[in-house]
């Protein structure tokens, strides 16, 4: 059964790339994902995937950047 929003609209799957899971925002929101995870009868288990990264010197970086359809740039 597809999922829909509260218009009866089917909901597109979507790559989101969050960078900057170091600091204050990104680790809370990557625990909370990372406690979604254990949950294995939700629909979105499996689909989720971390990646450990220094932005400053890794070239994995920018294909992540481009095959997402959000961006969620929490660095300072």
């Amino acid at each position: 059964m597809a999922r829909v929003d509260l218009d009866g609209n089917v909901i597109k799957s979507m790559t989101i790339c969050m960078i900057g899971a170091r600091g204050f925002i990104g680790s809370h929101l990557c625990k909370k994902l990372m406690h979604l995870l254990e949950l294995n009868s939700l629909p979105w288990n499996g689909c989720i995937e971390f990646h450990r990264l220094n932005i400053k010197n890794d070239s994995r970086l920018e294909g992540l950047i481009k095959c997402s359809g959000l961006v969620i740039y929490l660095c300072w």
